[in-house]
């Protein structure tokens, strides 16, 4: 198993991986990972010293086990450990059975938010499988994230009270679709949970008001049901924003790009990111597939491979990569200071200002924390500093 494929081209080296920085098992993983016609034979001699626990460590970190699962089971099972492959084919008939039966809500959510008059964007989960693996086995999802217009989410909100679930988010104060971009619920019974959003993330974007995506929308067919999802540069911008906000310590969401790259036309793509932006967060996504996964990224796009911020956003990246490491909901303190610093690279001048203002407006954890009659709620204004570094200091202890 090589490396060398992450060294990057020519004189502007677009990530500087050391060999030796990527362990044995990080090597396989990464090997089985690749397209088939990418993958070259694996000797014996390079599993004598694997330490399988470690792997099946970094299979279950990175949520890619039904790949693995489908990649191992055509080995000689001389090969692997016997429970290696026990183990990967639990976890892959344990989640063909869970992603079925998200379907099966999702489907049921989506005709129900219908009736209701309410248009709905299926952003992952099985459809998100769907369009990019063709098979909803193939691909893990912890839960279900529907986008509407912000218009419609109390709506949304009273249907799914009406389905069985419940609010997960405090929600004291009257600014929170101001503060916030989704709301969670769950099924008390059954255990699905929902995310209803209004916004693709967190900083409001008029190339991604609900009308605009819903012009750009794209069929997704499940079962005999009709579900719409995001069109297939708006898919990219959200994949991409997603997966470099949490730094793409999941190697899964860099596999969510490679298997929406067949799927892409250059030229669309290039005007998008000239009309809305995103090319940042693309570029980072395609250096890293490219290093990683051996990717191959159309001509027309490696220029945006080039731009000096996203190479550095990719190096900052595979410090979370190369480790073990969770950075949501709360990024651990071993790396917690470095996170904060390539959060901060990753915005725009104009996003830092609005992170920085939305720090300073009250919000319903504020609340929660220290409990005040509405007729007090001003006072949260002036103490939403110290709220905020109280709670800081709490999660640092």
């Amino acid at each position: 198993m090589t490396t060398s494929h992450m060294i990057a081209w020519g004189s502007r080296r677009a990530v500087e991986l050391d060999r030796s920085e990527v362990s044995q098992e990080l090597s396989l993983l990464l090997h089985l990972l690749q397209d088939d016609s990418q993958q070259e034979i694996i000797s014996q001699d390079n599993l004598h010293d694997l330490d399988w626990d470690r792997f099946m460590k970094l299979v279950s970190h990175h949520r890619v086990f039904p790949l693995v699962y489908l990649k191992l089971k055509e080995w000689d099972p001389a090969r692997i450990p016997a429970r290696v492959i026990q183990t990967l084919r639990h976890q892959y008939h344990t989640n063909t059975m869970r992603m079925l039966h998200l379907g099966g809500e999702m489907s049921r959510i989506c005709e129900t938010l219908a009736q209701g008059g309410i248009r709905t964007l299926v952003l992952k989960g099985p459809a998100l499988a769907l369009q990019l693996y063709g098979d909803v086995s193939h691909r893990t999802s912890k839960d279900l994230d529907l986008l509407v217009d912000a218009e419609d989410v109390e709506k949304a909100e009273e249907i799914l009270l009406e389905l069985g679930y419940e609010l997960q988010d405090e929600r004291v104060l009257g600014n929170w679709k101001k503060t916030s971009h989704h709301l969670s619920y769950e099924h008390p019974k059954h255990g699905v949970q929902i995310e209803i959003h209004w916004r693709l993330n967190p900083h409001f974007s008029k190339a991604y008001a609900f009308d605009a995506l819903w012009t750009r929308k794209q069929e997704i067919r499940l079962s005999n049901q009709t579900l719409y999802g995001l069109g297939d540069e708006d898919l990219l911008c959200y994949l991409t924003d997603h997966g470099a906000r949490h730094g793409w310590f999941r190697l899964r969401w860099l596999l969510d790009i490679v298997k929406l790259l067949p799927r892409l036309d250059a030229g669309r793509v290039k005007l998008h990111f000239e009309q809305y932006g995103g090319h940042e967060a693309a570029g980072q996504a395609w250096i890293l597939s490219s290093s990683l996964l051996q990717a191959r990224i159309p001509a027309e796009l490696t220029a945006y491979m080039m731009y000096p911020k996203c190479q550095r956003l990719a190096g900052m990246s595979l410090h979370y990569i190369l480790r073990i490491v969770q950075l949501n909901p709360v990024p651990e303190k071993s790396v917690a200071l470095h996170y904060n610093a390539y959060l901060f690279l990753l915005m725009s001048g104009r996003q830092r200002a609005a992170y920085i203002l939305n720090k300073c407006i009250p919000n319903s954890r504020d609340a929660v924390q220290l409990p005040l009659p509405r007729t007090l709620h001003f006072l949260y204004i002036p103490l939403r500093p110290f709220l905020w570094l109280w709670r800081r200091r709490k999660r640092a202890v």
